[in-house]
């Protein structure tokens, strides 16, 4: 099996300890900023707390992701709504908590009513695949391989191994010989490699809207 490189062993070791400490960040910058009563902010801080914890919950057990987003959404806008009662400070922030919770919680609902939000029981996290992808690199770029002979090289079921392969086709890292995969790195120029990334921006940045306007499809 090829190593997985350090950092990426060591970010998904402590992903959520990282992802913790983030929270605790913003929870105390947000007390700074909107000059919020310590045991007001505290139901909100659980709410938040908790949905950072879920996406691994939500992983372990294969629950739906709705039940991440809609808690957090409440949170939000209950902490929004209390900020606009209550205290002074920005009230742009305080009307932005108000719609982002709106409309993460519509999301969820969303998730659940066109279980788009189902989830594998086990499946990967973003940086389960990334550190997937990195394997699979790192395995074509000693030769080209099958999916069958990468699921016999590596120590990864084949689902995941699929997935990986997957991902480094989307970033033109492997190109496919026939039923092997091989590795592009050594072919790429920069101006391709920029190339390509500026076409995954415009992709991305173009889909946003649809995203964006994914929960209102419930009033449709």
């Amino acid at each position: 099996m090829s190593p997985e490189p350090r950092p990426i062993a060591f970010l998904r070791r402590y992903s959520l300890v990282l992802e913790l400490l983030g929270t605790v960040t913003g929870l105390v910058a947000v007390w700074y900023l909107l000059d919020l009563d310590p045991i007001a902010m505290a139901g909100s801080a659980v709410g938040i707390t908790a949905a950072t914890v879920w996406p691994h919950v939500r992983r372990r057990f294969g629950i739906n992701r709705g039940w991440g987003k809609v808690p957090l959404g409440l949170a939000l806008i209950g902490l929004g709504a209390y900020a606009l009662a209550f205290t002074g400070g920005n009230d742009v922030l305080k009307v932005a908590f108000l719609v982002v919770g709106a409309w993460l919680a519509l999301d969820g609902v969303y998730d659940f009513r066109s279980e788009a939000g189902q989830t594998e029981p086990g499946a990967p996290d973003a940086m389960d695949r990334f550190g997937d992808a990195s394997i699979v690199g790192r395995s074509l770029e000693e030769r080209p391989k099958s999916i069958t002979e990468l699921d016999e090289a590596l120590d990864l079921p084949r689902a995941r191994i699929e997935d990986a392969v997957e991902t480094l086709r989307d970033l033109d890292l492997i190109e496919r010989d026939g039923e092997r995969y091989t590795s592009r790195l050594d072919d790429r120029s920069l101006t391709d490699a920029l190339r390509t990334e500026r076409r995954r921006a415009r992709e991305r940045v173009g889909s946003l809207p649809e995203r964006i306007g994914r929960p209102f499809r419930l009033f449709t």
